[in-house]
């Protein structure tokens, strides 16, 4: 995919079209520019009585492929044409037929682009206007009062001029910062005039035919050629139709960017997510690892105690055993002296062994150890000192408490 959007398309279809009307709605000019967001194009065409001299400049500027970016002309024969290469380069001016000839060479000699309106005033004669930039302006003397007041407040005010067109009988029209203002005779004219919505052009003939371009749409009167009018509907059709689908590609564009970006969001979030699963699974693993080698060495160690402990019973045991094959080789009499020894006296301790705390005064039954107190008596199960199995206890009376 694309790493750059699609090129939108900029202004209103109406913005794209320029038509000129001449002595009636049979005699037009149309200027079509057409845009499909890969591309554009310009179409130009025309029918009935415009000068020649603006046919053939216009062949012209078609067959070294000039693009058309102001153009107009009068029933008296003033003409106007700037083309440029379809690159933005070669701009050049055409003109002919007019007074204000020096005037124009004047302003086209800059980089402005300079837009041009001829007209006639009431009696007939040659009407202009010239708009350079912005708001620079120069106008025929004999042009209408209220339309030179109006261009010299808005430039005053160093507001933009739209643009202006002007009629026969000194009708005009101008569209500019503070909104449009026109003069006509036409009354169906200036009733659609008044009408909300933009006004991109507006031409009139001679005959009193006209024609007003809007965004989206165009109003015409009775009298205008009906293959100028099928060609304004074909091309109002089609431009909507491809604004619509550069509207979706853009959109579908922006979308699928979107879903690109949470998807890789996404990864990235798992990704991060596996990472610390894996940290904390490795952390656990360790500690396991740990713990099983503590728990091996706590029960090693265990095993080594209680090995050490049997061994250490064993051995006291084999004493036992040892001492009794003692006593027994003795002389009877001695004999009997251990064995009365051994029958009153019972092996004690002073204190407890299990709490090392309180005298012993408990002996554990059968193996007789001393080595008790009445808490700890019944807390264990075998005697601490040999583990020998605990029966029951027995109270001993007068043994020697702790000192």
């Amino acid at each position: 995919m694309a790493t750059e959007p699609p090129r939108p398309i900029n202004g209103s279809v109406g913005s794209r079209i320029r038509v000129i009307l001449g002595d009636s709605g049979d005699d037009w000019l149309l200027l079509t520019n057409h845009d499909d967001g890969n591309r554009m194009w310009q179409t130009k065409d025309w029918s009935g009585g415009i000068p020649a001299k603006v046919k053939k400049q216009i062949n012209n500027c078609t067959n070294k492929d000039r693009r058309l970016r102001s153009v107009n002309f009068n029933t008296n024969g003033c003409w106007y044409i700037n083309g440029v290469k379809e690159d933005g380069t070669g701009g050049h001016a055409w003109w002919g037929g007019t007074s204000a000839s020096d005037t124009l060479k004047e302003m086209t000699g800059g980089s402005l682009l300079v837009k041009v309106s001829f007209g006639l005033d009431d009696y007939g004669s040659d009407t202009y206007c010239f708009i350079k930039g912005k708001n620079g302006y120069n106008v025929s003397n004999n042009l209408n009062s209220g339309l030179k007041d109006r261009m010299k407040r808005i430039n005053e005010q160093r507001k933009g001029i739209n643009f202006v067109r002007l009629f026969g009988d000194g009708e005009y029209f101008i569209s500019d910062d503070n909104g449009t203002q026109w003069v006509t005779s036409a009354i169906f004219l200036s009733k659609e005039l008044k009408k909300s919505g933009k006004v991109e052009d507006v031409a009139k003939a001679g005959d009193g035919s006209w024609v007003i371009i809007k965004p989206d749409h165009y109003v015409s009167s009775r009298g205008v050629d009906s293959a100028l009018t099928q060609q304004l509907d074909q091309f109002y059709r089609d431009q909507k139709n491809r604004n619509n689908q550069r509207s979706r590609a853009i959109n579908e564009y922006h979308n699928r960017r979107r879903e690109e970006r949470e998807a890789q969001e996404r990864a990235e979030r798992e990704a991060i997510e596996a990472a610390e699963r894996a940290e904390a699974e490795e952390r656990a693993k360790k500690a396991n690892t740990r713990a099983a080698v503590l728990e091996s060495k706590l029960e090693e160690r265990l095993r080594e105690e209680w090995k050490s402990i049997k061994e250490l019973e064993q051995y006291v045991q084999n004493r036992k055993q040892s001492l009794r094959q003692s006593i027994m080789e003795l002389p009877p009499s001695m004999r009997q002296q251990f064995k009365n020894v051994n029958e009153k006296q019972t092996i004690s301790h002073s204190e407890c062994v299990v709490c090392q705390d309180t005298a012993a005064v408990r002996a554990v039954v059968p193996c007789g150890h001393l080595c008790l107190c009445d808490t700890c008596a019944n807390s264990v199960v075998t005697c601490p000192l040999c583990r020998g199995q605990r029966q029951s206890t027995l109270k001993i009376f007068g043994n020697p408490a702790k000192s």
